[in-house]
């Protein structure tokens, strides 16, 4: 990247090795899923561990291979910074805190009485639905403007959450409707 022979992170400022591995062991203590590449980038910019375009490469690389983006992008930085030992130390450090606490997790379960484990993974599940419906809400309330968008949101909304049907199917029947709609409305008007 920029002008590097290699196309890689220049190692100019590259963290050492055992700062790598303690800082992937916090975010991976910390993050789950698709907001790791969140937590990594932007303190890796304020670190000055990489440059803006090297951020995008690197985001570009996590998400285009196969795989969790954020084990990509562990396994991708620890590289460029550490060649071979620094990609797998920092895979490592970023799964093994999450490993533990399932496992640890999965034990306290274990001996726990059926009833109580699954009465708490269904308010963990209702929780869950909550918070998705409030961000979804927090989201979306300022770009539903008028009733064509809120009946595409919720046509989109019923096929996809309860009937299960494909997103590209519900894209090829819902964009022509809203577009049709839309332009009947922009011709009354």
């Amino acid at each position: 990247m920029l002008n590097a022979p290699s196309n890689q992170v220049q190692q100019t400022n590259a963290p050492s090795l055992g700062v790598l591995i303690a800082f992937f062991a916090g975010i991976g203590a910390r993050a789950f899923g698709g907001s790791i590449p969140t937590h990594v980038l932007p303190f890796c910019l304020k670190r000055g561990w990489l440059t803006d375009r090297e951020s995008l490469e690197a985001l570009n690389w996590c998400r285009s291979l196969p795989g969790a983006g954020g084990t990509n992008l562990s396994a991708y930085l620890g590289y460029c910074w550490r060649k071979t030992e620094g990609a797998i130390l920092a895979t490592l450090a970023l799964v093994l805190p999450g490993f533990v606490a399932i496992l640890m997790a999965s034990r306290v379960l274990s001996e726990l009485p059926q009833q109580i484990v699954q009465a708490s993974l269904t308010a963990v599940a209702a929780a869950s639905i909550g918070l998705l419906l409030d961000l979804t809400w927090k989201l979306g309330k300022s770009t539903i403007t008028d009733y064509i968008d809120f009946l595409v949101t919720f046509t989109t909304f019923v096929l996809v959450g309860i009937f299960r049907v494909p997103i590209p199917l519900v894209l090829i029947v819902v964009v022509p409707f809203a577009w049709h709609l839309n332009s009947r409305i922009q011709k009354n008007n």
